[in-house]
């Protein structure tokens, strides 16, 4: 693991005064006794180059899907992830924690679901434009595959409104702090303000699936990654342990 100050230093946000009101927290590292104080605030379009540099450290390497595949060595496949995840900062509905000097310490990318409504347009986009022979459209299809099946709008017959984790990482300096319940914890309070009804994450990961279950999210469809094969009978994704299934979780607002 490199040393916190090269993280920290890599991964700087100007924070402006009045985020510190949004919402504040303290914690202690058991293990060093390290205190740590940060806020969790809206990210911005100045913020999407340091955000995007934070995932490709964070979430695009230690993804199981991106490992398996080995997506990171194709670059047509690493831009395309890159694109996908930028997509949606736009939409001001994802956070980021920031500690006091201004270190992003952890993300959540989030997208809202309506019924009877088609994918929002860049997930489309990325769907139909997408080379067939690059790992990333393995990817697509893999995860359009699990929104299908889990097809929680049919499960849920009375939501019509659900708030979507995409994505949410944290800086590996800073685990173990409650930054993933505390960037949670904000979506959840969006998502209440938006109208949403439940949220709503895939976990690829074996790690972020406990994370959430801790959360009190309800597990609503599971697919070992050893029945998902190709033509000739083999695994798509040979995933490391502990990564053996992609799980869909809900949690009612």
């Amino acid at each position: 693991m490199e040393s916190s100050t090269k993280i920290q230093n890599a991964f700087t946000v100007q924070l402006p005064l009045h985020y510190s009101k949004i919402f504040f927290f303290k914690n202690m590292d058991e293990n060093s006794g390290a205190k740590y104080s940060y806020s969790i605030v809206p990210i911005t379009a100045n913020d999407k180059q340091t955000v995007a540099n934070f995932l490709k450290k964070f979430f695009f390497r230690d993804e199981p899907l991106n490992v398996a595949i080995q997506l990171l060595e194709e670059i047509d496949s690493a831009t395309k992830l890159e694109k996908y995840c930028i997509g949606y900062l736009k939409y001001g509905m994802t956070f980021m924690a920031v500690s006091q000097a201004g270190d992003i310490m952890g993300v959540i990318l989030n997208n809202i679901m309506h019924r009877n409504e088609e994918e929002e347009e860049e997930e489309d986009d990325e769907d139909d434009n997408c080379n067939d022979n690059l790992k990333f459209k393995e990817i697509v299809v893999l995860l359009d595959k699990i929104k299908k099946e889990a097809d929680v709008f049919e499960q849920y017959p009375n939501v019509n409104r659900i708030l979507e984790i995409k994505i949410v990482t944290v800086n590996e300096a800073y685990r173990g702090q409650g930054v993933c319940k505390a960037l949670v914890d904000k979506t959840k309070d969006y998502a209440l303000k938006m109208g949403c009804q439940m949220i709503y994450v895939e976990c690829t990961s074996h790690f972020s699936a406990k994370a959430v279950e801790r959360l009190g999210f309800q597990c609503i469809y599971s697919l070992a990654y050893t029945d998902y094969v190709n033509e000739q009978g083999e695994m798509v994704f040979k995933t490391q342990s502990p990564h053996r299934y992609a799980k869909v979780y809900v949690l009612p607002l």
